[in-house]
């Protein structure tokens, strides 16, 4: 049964979800990857920057993908941990910055949102491109529910060398995860992406000087923000639009590859939701597990072990995907 009750995680520390979240994320670290960059351009005239970490001079046959989330980038602790931890087991390693994530100069009036299955889907082809025929792809918060909108809304068109998926923390419902987000910890969460993400749609505007960033820059909340600027530049006419058609929740029945989703109980961005127990025990390829620690991307981890969620995506990959025995954890 893909839904899986029990969990491997259990935190060495219980000091509720807003601790697990916010301690990790400026404490943990990771070592860092000698990354490869490469620009590679979009169909619409974009490009974007893809940091690459193989395990040797030759490409090998297998490649991990890894989506950061929201305001961050291919440095993040997260992203560097599930590097190390598959190029321990032979796998290649691509990482890639978001449009308008501060870390690519923009050339259209375009960003990577919730719904930009399109950017990962010229991610893989360009791997796809360069030999790689088995394809797998972490992420985490927003990119966990890219990559599981891309699996299941585009199903259609997920090439056969996309193996298996894993996500971590995965707002699978954006509407309801946003209204959740404005009230946790009396909005300390929502201010401090809104203050993020005021800064790029700022360094956008400079580019673009005719943009209007008005609205934009009095924003409060989430939903003032993408009625004002996400929604506009992605081709909605609302933010509540946006949300809608960017939730991979109601897809989910349409994944057709073996697909991990950890969402925990203590995550304080989460909705029920982000919980779909039904849809995972109906559809084989749907694997969800829900630890009741973590936080959201948090999953502190005693020292000297390795970074939980790195550890799980590599055994699920080995043993779900690829059907080979894990290698045991450090």
């Amino acid at each position: 049964m893909p839904f899986l009750p029990v969990s491997s995680y259990h935190s060495p520390i219980h000091l509720g979800g807003h601790f697990q979240t916010i301690y990790p994320s400026f404490f943990q670290k990771a070592p860092e990857a000698d990354y490869q960059r490469e620009k590679l351009p979009l169909e619409d005239g974009d490009y974007l920057y893809l940091d690459w970490a193989r395990c040797a001079d030759t490409p090998a046959d297998e490649l991990l993908i890894v989506c950061h989330g929201l305001c961050g980038h291919t440095r993040r602790h997260y992203c560097l941990s599930m590097v190390h931890a598959f190029r321990e087991i032979g796998v290649d390693c691509l990482a890639w910055n978001y449009r308008g994530t501060g870390q690519v100069d923009n050339q259209t009036l375009h960003i990577t949102s919730n719904n930009s299955t399109g950017d990962l889907h010229q991610v893989i082809q360009a791997a796809i491109q360069r030999g790689y025929r088995n394809i797998y792809l972490v992420g985490f918060s927003m990119g966990a529910n890219i990559i599981f909108l891309y699996l299941g809304r585009e199903c259609d068109i997920v090439p056969s060398q996309v193996k298996g998926a894993v996500g971590v923390c995965g707002p699978i419902d954006s509407a309801t995860s946003i209204q959740k987000t404005h009230k946790a910890l009396f909005g300390v969460y929502e201010k401090h992406f809104i203050r993020k993400l005021k800064q790029r749609a700022a360094a956008i505007g400079r580019n673009f000087p005719g943009l209007d960033l008005s609205a934009t820059m009095k924003a409060k909340t989430f939903q003032d923000f993408d009625n004002a600027f996400t929604a506009p530049l992605m081709g909605f006419a609302n933010a509540e639009e946006y949300y809608t058609a960017s939730s991979s929740f109601p897809y989910l029945e349409r994944i057709r590859v073996p697909a991990l989703l950890i969402n925990p109980v203590n995550d304080p961005l989460l909705t029920p939701n982000c919980f779909p127990v039904q849809k995972a025990e109906k559809n084989p390829c749907l694997y969800l597990e829900i630890p009741q620690d973590g936080g959201h991307c948090g999953f502190l981890t005693a020292k000297g072990k390795e970074w939980w969620p790195a550890d799980r995506a590599r055994q699920f990959i080995q043993t779900v995907v690829r059907g080979k025995d894990a290698a045991p954890s450090p």
